[in-house]
């Protein structure tokens, strides 16, 4: 997965399912991997809520495990 792909959720999370969005920006640390991911018309909602120390910046994190690539950026 790279940034630019186009990622469908397949998570758990009832909210996202079926949701097609951008890999904006990808972090990977000690081997795990998360993937903020930006959905259209969704901004400030979900995981991009403010609170808990969140940042409402339009990107939602991921897991690499609940996400498929839809298509590969070039």
């Amino acid at each position: 997965m790279q940034v630019g792909d186009l990622v469908r959720y397949v998570g758990y999370a009832r909210f996202y399912k079926g949701r097609v969005g951008v890999a904006a920006k990808i972090f990977a640390a000690h081997g795990d991997m998360t993937i903020q991911v930006h959905y259209p018309g969704i901004e400030g909602e979900g995981r991009d809520a403010p609170g808990l120390g969140q940042v409402h910046d339009g990107l939602h994190p991921m897991a690499l495990d609940e996400l498929e690539v839809v298509n590969a950026a070039r």
